[in-house]
This record gives structure tokens, C-alpha cells and sequence, in this order.
């Protein structure tokens, strides 16, 4: 099973190029330059499929790839990418369900911008997901 919460799934391109849509999002561009270099340090590696699945094809042909739950913030900058993730494993024929937290960004659940009650529907849902895979 996968269990992915506004995970980076496209390291080729750089943050300064993924948009958000509020006026300071907690994602910085600075950001991409270490947290990507810390990640994979290669550039050219991060053109990999198992590294990038969200970017450009890298996700065709994910047949038979285990169940996903993906999890997104409506005003993170990694959205899109965990969006295009979604949507290509549901064309793969994957089971996946994807959960856009509202009115939230990047982090919320760590730093403190979420509600309480937020953050634990999401815990519950990741947990349930993961319960399901595992007892069938």
C-alpha cells in the first residue's frame, strides 16, 4: 500500500515552477534547493520514475502498482503533482483514493495551521486505509 501526504513526487521541477494559490505559501523556492539536493543529490537521477512518478510520463504504465491513498492540501504547492499522481494511477487501474485537505497548506498538521479536529480526520482516514490493506 501507499500512503502519501503532500509528498514531493516531481523533483525535476523546481518549486519556483509549481504554483500556489495563496500569497505566502509555506513551501519557499529556496526550499527545493535543499530539500531536493537532500533527497537525491543527482539532478539527472531525479528524472527517475521511482523518484519523479509524477513528472511528465514517468507515471504511464503503472499497472498492477499497489493501492494508494493520496493526501493533498488545497494550497500547497506539491498539489498538482500529487493530483496527476492520483489520477494516473486511477487510469493504471489502481485502486486509489485521493483526499484534498481544504483551506490548508503544506505542513499543516505539524505546524500548526490546521485544526485539531482536521488533522485527526485525516490520521483516521490514513489509518483506515492502512488497517484495510493489511486485514484485507
Amino acid at each position: 500500500m501507499q500512503v502519501l501526504q503532500y509528498a514531493p513526487l516531481d523533483l525535476v521541477t523546481h518549486l519556483r515552477d509549481k504554483p500556489s494559490t495563496v500569497d505566502k505559501p509555506i513551501m519557499r523556492p529556496w526550499m527545493s534547493d535543499v530539500f531536493d539536493v537532500a533527497y537525491v543529490p543527482d539532478p539527472a537521477i531525479r528524472r527517475d520514475r521511482l523518484v519523479s512518478p509524477a513528472w511528465q510520463a514517468n507515471a504511464d504504465g503503472l499497472t498492477g502498482i499497489a493501492p494508494a491513498l493520496v493526501v493533498t492540501c488545497e494550497f500547497d504547492r506539491l498539489r498538482a503533482e500529487g493530483i496527476r499522481y492520483a489520477e494516473a494511477l486511477r487510469t493504471a487501474g489502481a485502486l486509489v483514493e485521493h483526499q484534498d485537505v481544504p483551506a490548508t497548506d503544506h505542513g499543516y498538521n505539524i505546524l500548526g495551521f490546521g485544526t485539531r479536529a482536521l488533522t485527526e480526520r485525516t490520521y483516521r482516514l490514513i489509518a483506515d486505509h492502512v488497517r484495510t490493506a493489511m486485514t484485507g
